[in-house]
Formats: C-alpha cells, sequence, structure tokens
C-alpha cells in the first residue's frame, strides 16, 4: 500500500486508464528525483505488471523475462519487485502474492485493490477514511499500526454481466 494522503485515480479519472509508457516515464521521475536507480530490469518488470489484465507474480514475471531474454535470476526479480514496491510505483496483492501496477504513484495516498474473484482483475480505489477507521480503532487497543493492506473480492461489472 502507499503512503496514506490524498486519494489515488478514480474510476472516472483519466489516470486509472494511464499508459504503460506515461506509467515508465512518471516512475523514471519519480526515481530520478528521489536519487534511485531506474535500472533495465526495473523498467522492464514495472511494464509486464502495466501491461497484465491481472496480478503478476515474481514466477510469472521470471517466465514473462525469460521468453525475450537470457536467463534472470528470481532473486534478482524479487529484488526489482522489493525496490517498485518501495517506492510506491506497485501494490502487493498480499492474497495472491502478486503486484499490480499503483496508478497514482508519486501522490501519497491509501488505497484498497478490488479483486475480481471471476476475471482475477484488480482496482485500485481510494480508502483512506477506512485507514483512517482501522488506525483508530486499533489505538483503542493500543495497538500501533505500521501499514494497512485492504483487499476486497467480488466481482467486476463485466463479469457480473457475463
Amino acid at each position: 500500500m502507499c503512503d496514506p494522503g490524498a486519494a489515488p485515480a478514480t474510476p472516472s479519472d483519466p489516470a486509472s486508464t494511464i499508459s504503460p509508457e506515461l506509467l515508465i516515464a512518471r516512475a523514471e521521475r519519480l526515481c530520478a528525483a528521489r536519487g534511485e536507480r531506474f535500472t533495465a530490469l526495473r523498467r522492464r518488470v514495472l511494464r509486464l505488471i502495466a501491461e497484465a489484465d491481472r496480478p503478476l507474480g515474481a514466477y510469472d514475471l521470471l517466465a514473462l523475462l525469460g521468453a525475450e531474454r537470457e536467463r534472470v535470476a528470481p532473486p534478482t526479480v524479487y529484488r526489482a519487485l522489493d525496490f517498485l514496491a518501495a517506492q510506491g510505483l506497485v501494490h502487493r496483492v498480499h492474497s495472491k502474492n502478486a503486484f499490480v501496477v499503483c496508478r497514482a504513484a508519486g501522490a501519497p495516498h491509501s488505497a484498497a485493490l478490488l479483486i475480481c474473484s471471476a476475471c482475477g482483475r484488480v482496482r485500485e480505489v481510494p480508502c483512506t477514511a477506512l485507514e483512517r477507521h482501522v488506525i483508530e480503532h486499533a489505538g483503542a487497543y493500543d495497538f500501533a499500526v505500521e501499514s494497512v493492506a485492504v483487499e476486497v473480492r467480488g466481482r467486476c461489472a463485466a463479469c457480473r454481466r457475463a
């Protein structure tokens, strides 16, 4: 999950359908501004995730990378994923041990991931109020929240119509 704060793209916001090219350009700017290296492999992993119509795990990425270039070791892909998540460029879908692109990278925000149980697609939606609610209630139990990951399962509109 990205940092709490401003809301991410909404379904009517054009940023919710931003192209992989624009996502990569934004990632390059963010990494440069933070003094981080956006290597060719990190760029390729982000592009593969951005182009996918479902969350991708490390072994999905290894298969895709292996089909287009020489063998890449699993730890290398895991390090790229860790970097992308740390920079707020991807969200981890914990229940699937996979990743989706963060459509609002660079703008601190809280997000819930809506996961379609039929097709597997994931949509990022704002959840700042829900996160605040969880943090407040956890505080009542003397629990200090470090992060909140919200995953909601259901059926997307396309799968409900099918």
